[in-house]
């Protein structure tokens, strides 16, 4: 799986997580990104704001986040044949 970033989750994530990206994994425009860890899914939205800026968000973004600040997690791109990417959470 490929890394697509990682954050320390805090507080001001709740709203958005805004980060740059220089690869492919990620759609242009604004989109649906179904995410899992495994055991749960999520859906969230995820918007490219040109020059390699993308951002997360939404309310099941936010819900996501509020259960999880101080966590570590990584956003993987998706595995071939797969229409999911993968997260996963470091407390």
């Amino acid at each position: 799986m490929t890394v697509i970033r990682e954050v320390n989750l805090v507080t001001h994530h709740q709203a958005r997580w805004k980060f740059l990206y220089r690869g492919h994994a990620l759609p242009g425009g604004t989109s649906i990104l179904t995410v899992t860890d495994g055991f749960q899914w999520w859906h969230f939205q995820c918007r490219s704001e040109g020059d390699n800026m993308y951002c997360i968000n939404g309310s099941e973004w936010s819900r996501f986040v509020q259960t999880r600040i101080n966590a570590m997690i990584t956003l993987y791109s998706k595995q071939d044949g797969e229409n999911f990417h993968r997260i996963r959470v470091r407390s």
